[in-house]
Formats: structure tokens, C-alpha cells, sequence
């Protein structure tokens, strides 16, 4: 008789289609599915579980090409794919590209000419630490961070009232990046920032991130029980979701009817981690410490409110079966993810412990420096938001439905590098950006591209799109009208009317406060501006953890014909007329240089003086602002 053999790692896949099949048809506890997830030896987890590395720098052939340890994987990645990295760019693309990259602003002329004309030994680095200096580096870092943390004014759903205290949550993540707050910090003030000791203004309007997606008002207010346990599930699903993806890089959300079909997360952790949030609910709150709030009852004046949530002391958790709020299982007790070994996912809680411990146990689990999926996650979007792609493509999902990272020993390599920083970003960003991979130029390769048409090796810097607040940002910078007034309640570009639900209606607004940089728009989910939303702003009711890129004829169509745009013309065109006198020449020139932090070619300079002559200077204005140069960083 023919004896066949299996393998342990086809045991555990058969194992785990046979406890997927008897948890769908309610045959198999949570418990049962531990233990049979317990056979999976901790060596065949996935990568991005396994503890954190700090690999060696590679040996390469063209060892002086490198400026740093980051050159040196990316090198070894591109000689065993037989492609050569590309040349430095010249010095006004590289100010520009950081200038974006570092403030999404695009650079004046003073400061091109004054980068072209030093040439004295560190000028380049002197560059980067005045841009990651600058008030402009938080406001242009915190409104990636509030892609990812689905940052909403408004409520959503079909009333979608308005949060009139949702803007100190963005103020505090733009004061975060500018005092570089070590990301530890930041992540668990975002979690238990009302009770870490000594509680501060900080650390309430942080605990924002928990209640800043969508809330269904109405599901909330329905007359029938289950409908509401539904609609609290369904809200819960969206806390977990947000902190699993966002700093987890994790979909836990998966895993709320039954085991995730393809990441080693029991249902059971869903639950423990739903356990440690169950007391957060929607809601304002005053912005008041705990002597504060004493004060308040002895009669001082009311404090601000703040959309932070309110806090009750839940009922323990159950698990429920199926996801099924109408059969609950077995009570959890709080804690982090079985799968991540150390720290130690058992948080010694009760499962009737007291609402704050359980989001500060959670904290410090999430930020000790032995987790390793938190600083690898972060890091991995570091580098997208410099490069266009991450080292892992999906950044909010580092399992098994996820891609393949293309550089795992560089990952590991600079998440060990930021955590012996004390997790300084600034630290990051400065080592990033001073590699010969980051400084090479965009221009294009034929052969190269054949081996690699995506760039994944970073044979060469992609030209990246503007995303739609910096294109609308650097458009009142050139025409002199951007207003850099900090902070504060956002501006409203719309009329509102309300029956119930409240409804937006964009307007073209004028005067100064409407010129703020766009991060100070009020981030409603309906109403939206049609010239942002073409160019792929985010819906605030989802996580966005990296831009769409669509190309459309609207996206045409508005730089043609948007009143905004046409504006900002008008007044550049003013601008430059004023600096030059009147004289076309020298405008057209001046104009370039906002635009493009350059002179015109002979051609350009003949066609431009061509269409001033025939029309008007301010048309010249138009179409440089309708180039794909300006719309495109290099």
C-alpha cells in the first residue's frame, strides 16, 4: 500500500480550511479554533509578524554611489536585477521636489537662487533641516496622517450634521509633527491620551482619532434593539478598523464574524481588542483635565468642547457568534494580538476592568519598542509618501492579502534605525531624503523600463502628481494670495441649509480667510469642492492610506475653466507685471520662475511673448498653471 505524507505547512493549510468551514456553520468555539491555530510553528509566520531584524547593510559592486546605508539596499536590489540607478538631478528639481516632499509648497525664486548659488559643503542638508524647521512641514505631514485617520467634520450618513469641535484633533496632529513627538507618543496619546498621567489639552483632543469616521445618527435612533446593537457593531468595526490599519497595518476587521480567512487572527482578538474600546462613544466633551473638571463643578466658567467621544463604563465583551448580536458566545478579556509574541498579548485585565486601563494597557502595548508590525508600518509610509509606492504597495495591510514587500531587510534595516532615534519622523525624513536614491532624476529609461516598468527597484525617482490640496495650495502661493494664518476653526466654502439633515452647497467664496492652505477647509463628507475632488481628494468618511491617481477630462476641464483657478491667474499675472514694471519680457520670465523655478526656453519665451501680444499676460498665467510641470513634482 502507497503511504503519502504530509508536510506540517500543508497539515496547518488543511487544518485551517477545516476550522474555517466548522466555524461558518457555528460547530467550532473560539476557543478549539486557538488550539488548532497554536500548530503553526512561530517560524512560518508571515513575515511582517515575526520579530523585528536589524540586518547588516548589503556589499555592492559601486560602493560610491552611496551616501548612506539606504543606497547601499537599494543598489544590491538593482545589480541582482541588472539596472543601474540614474544620474543626480540638477539642484532647482531637487529643491523642488523636497519643497513639496518636506511643506507641499513649491519653493519662491529667492530660495532656488539662493540654493543654485551655494555651493559650500552641506548646503544640500542645511536645505532639508530649514524645510523640516518649518510651521509649513507639520501642516503638510498631518493631512497625510488624517488620510489615514478618516478626519471628518461632519458626521456622514444621510443627516451628516456638522462637527463644529472636530478641528482641534487637526491642530494637534500638526503640532505633533512640527515639535517632532516621538511616534510612540503620538500613537498612545491617540489611544489613552485622557489618561495618561499627567492628563493635558494634548492628550484629550488626541483621543479624537477614536470617534473622527462616520457616525449613523440614524441607526443610532432606532426604536428597535437590534437594529441598534447592529449600528453599534458596525461603529465598533470602524474604531478597530481604523487603529488596526492605521497602526497595525492590519485588517482586524476581518475577523469579526469569524477567524480572517488569511492572517493568522483568531476571532477572538477582534474581540479582545473590541473590549478594549467598548466604552468610547460618539460625542463632544468638554476640554477639561481632571482639576479642570473640578473647578467646573465648583462653579467656573464652561471650557471649550472638543469631538473627542465620551467615555462609559462598558458591560463586559462578548463574542459574538457569527458576528450575530442575537447569539453572544463566551465574555473576552482585554487585549492585543495572540499572533505578536512580544510584548505579550495578555494585558492581566478582568473583563470587567475599568474603561481607561484597558486603553492604556493597549497603548503600551501598542508602542513597546518590542511590536514589531508599528514601527515597520510607519516607516513603510514614510517612504511612500517620498517615493509614490511603499516598500510594502499596501500600506494599511502588511498580511497575507497584502503585496509582497520589495525590500524587506531595507524596512527592517530603517524601522530598527527609528526606533534607536526615539522614533524621531524628522530623523526619518532627513535620512530618506539625503540618499543618492532619493536625489536621482525622474528622466525616463527605455531599457531600464523593461525590466522594471513599475520602478519598484527605484531605477530612477517617479514624477508624482500634486495631490489636490498642494495643487490648490501652490496656485495662491504663485499668485501671491496664500494667507499662512495657523490653526483655529476651519473656513467654510459652502452655504448650508438644514430640515433634519444638513445639506452643502459649495460656493466660490473670496477674501483672505478662504486663502488658507487647504488643510484648513472644513473636510465635510458631502459638498464637496468638484476642482479638489477630481484631482482625487479623499472621501473623509474612508481610510485613504494612499491616493487615488486617475487621470479624467474633468481634471482638464477644471484647470481650464474653475473660477479659482482663473483667479489665481488674474492675480499672478498682476503680481508678476508689478515686480517687472509693467515690461512683458521680464514678466513672462518672472512668471516661470514661480511656476517653475526656472527661465523659459527660447521657444517657450517666443510662443508665451506671442500670446501676451495676441491676448493678455494673464493668459500666459493661465496655461503655465494648466502645464503638466506645474501639476507634477519631478
Amino acid at each position: 500500500m502507497r503511504r503519502y505524507f504530509l508536510t506540517k505547512k500543508s497539515r496547518v493549510r488543511i487544518l485551517k480550511t477545516i476550522t474555517l468551514v466548522l466555524m461558518g456553520l457555528g460547530l467550532l468555539s473560539t476557543v478549539e479554533t486557538q488550539v488548532l491555530a497554536a500548530d503553526e510553528a512561530p517560524e512560518k509566520l508571515p513575515w511582517a509578524f515575526q520579530k523585528l531584524q536589524s540586518p547588516e547593510p548589503p556589499k555592492v559592486i559601486q560602493s560610491r554611489w552611496a551616501r548612506n546605508p539606504i543606497d547601499l539596499f537599494i543598489l544590491k536590489k538593482l545589480e541582482h536585477k541588472g539596472l543601474k540607478p540614474s544620474v543626480e538631478a540638477d539642484r532647482a528639481t531637487l529643491l523642488r521636489r523636497l519643497s513639496f516632499d518636506l511643506i507641499g509648497l513649491p519653493p519662491t525664486p529667492s530660495e532656488v537662487e539662493a540654493f543654485q548659488s551655494d555651493h559650500s559643503p552641506g548646503a544640500y542638508e542645511r536645505v532639508v533641516d530649514h524645510l523640516l524647521a518649518s510651521p509649513q512641514y507639520g501642516e503638510r505631514w498631518a493631512r497625510h496622517w488624517l488620510d489615514i485617520a478618516r478626519f471628518a467634520e461632519s458626521q456622514g450618513f444621510e443627516y451628516d450634521h456638522m462637527r463644529e469641535n472636530a478641528w482641534p484633533y487637526r491642530d494637534y496632529v500638526i503640532r505633533s509633527f512640527n515639535s517632532d513627538k516621538p511616534y510612540t507618543q503620538f500613537m498612545r496619546e491617540q489611544v489613552a491620551g485622557d489618561v495618561i498621567q499627567p492628563v493635558t489639552h494634548d492628550g484629550i483632543i488626541a483621543t479624537s482619532l477614536l470617534v473622527c469616521g462616520p457616525w449613523d445618527q440614524a441607526g443610532n435612533s432606532q426604536a428597535n434593539q437590534t437594529q441598534r446593537m447592529v449600528t453599534r457593531e458596525e461603529e465598533m468595526e470602524d474604531l478597530i478598523s481604523v487603529v488596526g490599519q492605521g497602526f497595525l497595518g492590519l485588517t482586524l476587521n476581518c475577523a469579526r464574524c469569524h477567524a480572517h480567512k488569511f492572517d493568522p487572527i483568531p476571532q477572538a482578538d477582534y474581540y479582545r481588542v473590541k473590549s478594549v474600546f467598548d466604552g468610547v462613544k460618539h460625542g463632544d466633551r468638554p476640554l477639561a483635565t481632571p482639576d479642570e473638571e473640578k473647578a467646573l463643578k465648583a462653579g467656573s466658567p464652561a471650557l471649550p468642547l472638543v469631538y473627542a467621544g465620551k467615555r462609559d463604563q462598558p458591560l463586559p465583551t462578548k463574542r459574538l457568534k457569527r458576528g450575530d448580536v442575537r447569539t453572544p458566545g463566551e465574555e473576552v478579556t482585554p487585549g492585543g494580538l495572540s499572533v505578536i509574541k512580544s510584548p505579550s498579548a495578555e494585558f492581566g485585565l478582568e473583563a470587567s476592568s475599568p474603561e481607561g486601563q484597558r486603553r492604556l494597557k493597549f497603548a503600551d502595548w501598542l508602542a513597546d519598542p518590542t511590536n514589531p508590525l508599528p514601527p515597520r508600518v510607519m516607516v513603510n509610509r514614510i517612504w511612500q509618501y517620498h517615493f509614490g509606492i511603499g516598500i510594502i504597495a499596501t500600506s494599511n495591510d502588511f498580511g497575507a492579502s497584502g503585496v509582497a514587500p520589495t525590500h524587506p531587510e531595507l524596512l527592517d534595516w530603517l524601522a530598527s534605525r527609528f526606533i534607536a532615534s526615539g522614533s524621531s519622523l524628522k530623523e526619518l525624513h532627513r535620512l530618506i531624503v539625503s540618499s543618492s536614491t532619493y536625489r536621482q532624476t525622474s528622466d525616463f529609461n527605455q531599457a531600464a523600463s523593461r525590466v522594471d516598468a513599475e520602478n519598484l527597484y527605484l531605477w530612477r525617482v517617479t514624477p508624482r502628481r500634486l495631490e489636490a490640496e498642494v495643487l490648490r495650495d501652490s496656485m495662491l502661493l504663485v499668485s501671491g494670495e496664500l494667507n499662512s494664518k495657523m490653526t483655529g476653526p476651519s473656513f467654510r466654502p459652502f452655504d448650508t441649509t438644514s430640515f433634519n439633515a444638513t445639506f452643502y452647497f459649495p460656493t466660490n467664496k473670496l477674501g483672505s480667510e478662504f486663502n488658507r492652505r487647504t488643510i484648513y477647509r472644513m473636510n465635510i463628507n458631502s459638498g464637496k469642492d468638484p476642482l479638489l475632488e477630481s484631482f482625487d481628494c479623499p472621501d473623509p468618511s474612508v481610510k485613504t492610506p494612499r491616493r487615488g491617481l486617475t487621470t479624467t477630462p474633468l481634471q482638464a476641464l477644471g484647470l481650464m475653466n474653475n473660477s479659482f483657478v482663473h483667479r489665481q491667474a488674474t492675480l499672478l499675472a498682476a503680481r508678476v507685471q508689478k515686480e517687472t514694471r509693467g515690461q512683458i519680457r521680464p514678466a513672462i520670465h518672472r512668471a516661470y520662475w514661480h511656476c517653475f523655478a526656472r527661465n523659459p526656453s527660447a521657444e517657450e519665451l517666443k510662443n508665451a511673448e506671442h500670446l501676451a501680444a495676441e491676448t493678455s499676460i494673464e493668459n500666459v498665467c493661465w496655461a503655465l498653471l494648466n502645464t503638466t510641470e506645474f501639476v507634477y513634482a519631478r
